[in-house]
C-alpha cells in the first residue's frame, strides 16, 4: 500500500478499537479513565488519513501555496466565520495527539467527532473558500464489486490554507455534477491496509476549483448504530502552508508535507463559536463498563485545548523515534511497525505515554502512567538526556508487557528493548534496538 491515501478504519479495526477502550476504561489515573487514549476510534468506519496526505498525487500542487487563490491575512483567528457543523450535534471531539499504533504510533494530526444524535447532520461550508479536490471512497463488497460510501472534501480557504473533511454521507447535486463531467481515470482500487479486515478499498480523485459561501450546506453525515452505540464517520484536518516548518525536525522520516504543516482547525474560529467547539474537546467515555464510575464525557483541561501533533524535544527522548533510514518508499517506517513515541495523552497531559509500533516487542501497544521527575523508573519524557544512564518503564498494556529499556545517545539516536520483569533502577541491555529521528 502507497503513502497518501485515505484510510476508512473497518469493522475489524473497530472490534480491536472497542477491546482496548473497556479494558483501559477500568484503569485510573488522577481521577481520568485510560478511556481517553483510546476514546478516538470508536467508529464504525471512521475516515482517517493513512498516515498521511491524500492519495491523488496532482492533488499536492493543489494543497501547498499555488498564487491560485487570495493571499491568507496574518491573522487567520475568525476566518472561519460559519459552523462547519452545529455545536448541538457534537458529543465530543478528541483533541489532536491520540494514538493507535501502528499505524498511528505518532500523534495523529485530525480531530474526531462523537455524537449522541441519530439523524442526518448537515454539514456547512465554513467560510468563502473553493472546493479544490473530492475523493469518491468505496469498499469492496468481498466479490470484486465496489461499493460507493462516502466522500472526502478538501476546502481551499486563502492561498496555501487548506481543510480536508472526511467523510461526507452524500454531497448536494451540484457538486455530484461537478465530479461527472470528470473522466473516472484517476482511481485507485485494491487498497489494503494494514490492520484492516476488509476485501480492500477503492478511491477515485477529482480536482476542481469549485466556489463555496460560508454556511453553504455541502452534504451530510450520519451516525451509524453499532454494537457500541452510535459511531460517527466523521474528522477533519487543517493545514497552514504559509508557516515554515520545524527546522529541528527530520520530517523525511514523515514522507507527508501536510503533518509538518498541522494544526488546530479550530484556532480559525472566534467568539461565542469558537467557545462552543472548546467545551466539546476531551474524553467520550459513554461506552465503558458499567461499574465505571468515570463520567461520561471527560473534558481537556490543559492547554493547547485542542490538543498537539508533533511533540519532539530535542536534547530528550520525547516525541517520535523511528527504527530505520528516512525516505523510504511505500507503506513507510511507521506502517512497518518501526515507530516508537514517548507522548503525553491528547485527553489528559499531566499522564504520560509510550507508543509502540512492534519491531523490538511482540505486537505493537501503547501504555500510559504517571510520570517521576527523579530517578530513572518512569522517568518523565522531557526529563530523560542523553546522561548515560538506561531509563526504565513498566509497560501496563494488555499489547505490550514487561519493561522498556531506552537509552538516549544523542540528540538524534537512542537505544530501546523490551524485557520480562519489573523495573529494578540497575537495568542492563542484552539485546538493544537503535532507533533515530
Amino acid at each position: 500500500m502507497m503513502k497518501n491515501q485515505w484510510d476508512v478504519m473497518d469493522q475489524g479495526e473497530k472490534r480491536r478499537m472497542n477491546d482496548k477502550r473497556k479494558m483501559l476504561s477500568r484503569l485510573k489515573w488522577l481521577g481520568l479513565s485510560l478511556l481517553a487514549a483510546g476514546l478516538i476510534l470508536i467508529a464504525g468506519w471512521i475516515m482517517k488519513l493513512n498516515d498521511r496526505s491524500t492519495g491523488n498525487p496532482m492533488i499536492k500542487d493543489i494543497m501547498a501555496k499555488t498564487g491560485s487563490y487570495p493571499s491568507c491575512p496574518a491573522d487567520l483567528e475568525g476566518i472561519l466565520t460559519a459552523p462547519l457543523m452545529e455545536p448541538k450535534y457534537i458529543y465530543a471531539l478528541t483533541p489532536l495527539g491520540n494514538i493507535n499504533p501502528p499505524g498511528h504510533t505518532s500523534p495523529v494530526d485530525h480531530i474526531y467527532f462523537s455524537t449522541d444524535y441519530e439523524g442526518q447532520i448537515p454539514l456547512f461550508a465554513p467560510a468563502d473558500a473553493w472546493i479544490t479536490s473530492i475523493t469518491v471512497l468505496s469498499t469492496n463488497d468481498g466479490s470484486g464489486n465496489y461499493i460507493q460510501n462516502g466522500y472526502v472534501i478538501s476546502y481551499t480557504v486563502c492561498d496555501g490554507l487548506v481543510l480536508d473533511f472526511a467523510q461526507y454521507n452524500d454531497i448536494i447535486p451540484d457538486l455530484k455534477a461537478e465530479i461527472e463531467k470528470q473522466s473516472r481515470s484517476n482511481c485507485v482500487y485494491g487498497i489494503v491496509k494494514p490492520g484492516h479486515d476488509n476485501a480492500g478499498e477503492g478511491q477515485c480523485y477529482y480536482n476542481l476549483s469549485y466556489p463555496v459561501k460560508a454556511g453553504e450546506q455541502i452534504g451530510y453525515v450520519q451516525a451509524e448504530e453499532t454494537e457500541w452505540g452510535l459511531s460517527l464517520p466523521f474528522e477533519i484536518w487543517a493545514a497552514n502552508y504559509n508557516v515554515p516548518v520545524r527546522s529541528d525536525v527530520n520530517w523525511d522520516f514523515y514522507n507527508d508535507d501536510r503533518y509538518a504543516h498541522s494544526f488546530c482547525l479550530f484556532d480559525l474560529y472566534s467568539g461565542d463559536l469558537k467557545e462552543q467547539y472548546d467545551q466539546k474537546f476531551g474524553g467520550d467515555n459513554r461506552f465503558k463498563p458499567a461499574d465505571d464510575p468515570t463520567p461520561d464525557f471527560v473534558p481537556r483541561t490543559v492547554e493547547p485545548i485542542c490538543g498537539q501533533v508533533n511533540q519532539d524535544l530535542p536534547g530528550t527522548i520525547q516525541g517520535m523515534w523511528y527504527g530505520g533510514e528516512p525516505g523510504g518508499k511505500g507503506d513507510g517506517l511507521e506502517f512497518q511497525g518501526k515507530g516508537l513515541a514517548f507522548l503525553h495523552n491528547n485527553i489528559d497531559p499531566t499522564q504520560a505515554e509510550l507508543s509502540i509500533g512492534g519491531n523490538f516487542t511482540s505486537q505493537a501497544g501503547a501504555f500510559m502512567f504517571t510520570p517521576n521527575h527523579s530517578g530513572t523508573i518512569d522517568r518523565e519524557p522531557a526529563e530523560v538526556t542523553a546522561d548515560g544512564q538506561i531509563y526504565c518503564y513498566n509497560a501496563d498494556s494488555w499489547s505490550v508487557h514487561g519493561k522498556i529499556l531506552v537509552q538516549l545517545l544523542d540528540d538524534h539516536h537512542l537505544k530501546v528493548e523490551n524485557q520480562t520483569g519489573l523495573c529494578t533502577g540497575s537495568e542492563i541491555f542484552k539485546n538493544p534496538f537503535d532507533y533515530q529521528r
